[in-house]
């Protein structure tokens, strides 16, 4: 999913990183990559998004369709 939605955003290399680092690692990649763009799919999305816009990165939550439909 995440590669079709990049795809048709244009998106020439996409990187996608696990939800299971720790956030100094998970942070620590964004900025070693020097990404101009972030989707975040789950997790912490409001936080990894104030992160990133607060130090110039574009970031977006990407909803996936059927994730967290079971948890209502």
């Amino acid at each position: 999913r995440i590669r079709q939605r990049a795809r048709q955003s244009g998106v020439e290399l996409p990187l996608v990183i696990s939800d299971h680092a720790d956030w100094r690692a998970l942070t620590a990649t964004i900025v070693e990559t020097g990404a101009a763009e972030v989707w975040v799919t789950h997790g912490a999305e409001e936080a990894l998004v104030h992160w990133c816009e607060s130090r110039g990165v574009r970031a977006m939550p990407l909803r996936l369709a059927g994730r967290g439909e079971d948890e209502a």
